[in-house]
Formats: C-alpha cells, sequence, structure tokens
C-alpha cells in the first residue's frame, strides 16, 4: 500500500508559493505608492504652510509664556511616562507571541511574519530615536515662538551655525504608539480582521500620545505625522527583507491532516 501523506505542521498550514518572492508584489507596489505620496503631501502641506506654529498656538499660553500643559499631571504622568511603561510591557508580551510564531505555534502568525513583527518593534522607535540625533530639528518649547531661545526650522532648512542642536524630530513618543502598525503588515495571513485592528489600534494609540505631547509644546504636528509615515515605510521594507508571507488570509485555521494510524490512535485516546 502507498505510504499515507504526513500531516501538516500546525504553524505551517500555507503552500510554500506563498513565501516565494513576489508573491504579493501587486500589494506591496500599492503600499510602496502610497508611502511616495504621502511623502509628498507631508513635505508640499508643512515645507511650504505655518501650520506648524499655527496648531502650536493653540497650545501656548501667552501671558505666562509656556505650554501650560507641560505642567499637566495627566499629560505627564500617565499620557508621557505611564505611556511608556505601559508600550514596554506590551512589546514584551508581543514579543512572546513572536516567539511561538517563530517556533510553529502560530498558525495566523508565519514565521518569517513573526521576525517581522519582532524586529519592527524595535527597529521603529531605534530609528526614531537616531533620527532625533541626525535632524537637529528643535521642539516648540525651544523656539523663539514659545518662550525659547531657538529659531523654527523647517525639514531641509539648516540651522543657523553655533546654535545646539535640537532632538525633536521625528516624535518619539508617539513611535511608542505607531510601532503597531508593523503587526498590520504581519497579521495579513490571519485575515482582513485581525490586520485593521491592528491597524486602527496603531494609529489611535499614536496618534493620541503624539496629541498629548503637542499639547505640552514638546512636538509640533510634523513630527508626529512624519512618525507615522516612518512606521509605515519600516513595516514595509521589513516585510520585504524578511520574505514575510502577505497574503491575505480568510482568518480559518486549517486542520491538519492525519494518516489512518493517527486518526486510530486519536480514536483510542478518547475511549
Amino acid at each position: 500500500m502507498p505510504a499515507a501523506p504526513e500531516a501538516l505542521p500546525v504553524g505551517d498550514v500555507r503552500p510554500a508559493a506563498a513565501n516565494a518572492p513576489g508573491a504579493e508584489n501587486p500589494w506591496l507596489l500599492i503600499q510602496f505608492l502610497l508611502l511616495g505620496l504621502a511623502a509628498l503631501l507631508l513635505l508640499g502641506l508643512f515645507e511650504r504652510s505655518d501650520l506648524d506654529r499655527d496648531l502650536a498656538r493653540l497650545f501656548f499660553d501667552p501671558a505666562q509664556g509656556s505650554f501650560p500643559g507641560r505642567r499637566s499631571w495627566f499629560l505627564e504622568a500617565v499620557m508621557h511616562l505611564g505611556a511608556k511603561e505601559v508600550g514596554s510591557l506590551l512589546v514584551a508580551a508581543a514579543m512572546v507571541l513572536c516567539w511561538q510564531g517563530w517556533t510553529g505555534k502560530l498558525a495566523w502568525l508565519p514565521r518569517p511574519n513573526a521576525l517581522l513583527a519582532a524586529i519592527g518593534m524595535l527597529a521603529i522607535p531605534l530609528a526614531t530615536t537616531t533620527l532625533k540625533l541626525l535632524t537637529s530639528r528643535y521642539c516648540p518649547w525651544d523656539t523663539v515662538d514659545f518662550g525659547g531661545h531657538m529659531p523654527y526650522l523647517h525639514l531641509f532648512q539648516p540651522a543657523p551655525a553655533g546654535l545646539k542642536a535640537g532632538q525633536c524630530f521625528p516624535a518619539g513618543h508617539a513611535s511608542t504608539g505607531y510601532l503597531w502598525i508593523v503587526w498590520a503588515v504581519a497579521l495579513r495571513p490571519a485575515g482582513r480582521r485581525p490586520a485593521r485592528w491592528a491597524l486602527l489600534g496603531a494609529l489611535l494609540a499614536g496618534s493620541l500620545l503624539g496629541a498629548a505631547r503637542m499639547a505640552q509644546g514638546a512636538h509640533f504636528l510634523s513630527h508626529t505625522l512624519w512618525t507615522l509615515w516612518l512606521a509605515w515605510a519600516l513595516s514595509l521594507a521589513l516585510a520585504l527583507l524578511v520574505r514575510a508571507d502577505l497574503r491575505l488570509g480568510s482568518g480559518v485555521q486549517e486542520v491538519p491532516a492525519f494518516s489512518p494510524s493517527e486518526r486510530s490512535s486519536q480514536a483510542r485516546r478518547m475511549l
């Protein structure tokens, strides 16, 4: 008699072709095109207008010469320091899921996607911090418009010689929320709904944290939106690098196939 087909591992229910290079090129191509359009929109919006300072003035008190939100207990203790601690705990918990996916225990999180999520959660805040050191942009509270001593600078405007470099672009705190965008990419095999929930959660968390810091005078709106763009770009680039499975799944886990002898063994255990 011919040998019975081997059972499929629970963590590998998709055809090997799903991970082939270019299997999801149309989706990636659309994403990269949208990414480019978003960059042009951000550049056109903030480099040709004074929207950043116009919005910052809404949170600034000229009589006090400062941002009242900077002394707010809720904004500082809860939305800033507390959110950092919660974010670190959530990333640690998510790393456990990544490990389970890496070891093949989660059918909805293929091994390369687990790697994508793990690297992305670390790379996004790390890249944000690195860019803060390289771009030399100032926080609102540093600028002469809002009680400081530094000039307001557009993204590509050179800083005057002899001034201490700023470290406020992009928005580091917002990256604590936007880093979850990588899960919107990694969870595509799990189905449209999990991927969309991950995207919604990332957008909500990053925007709330970014808005809180804006109210304190720590960042301009452009700082926060460019952080969102960076998280999106890194998630796509890493997905390409690790050859993540980007096919959109149905969200239903397939049942592994068993040979006749394995089915008999399972039946005996139930008796």
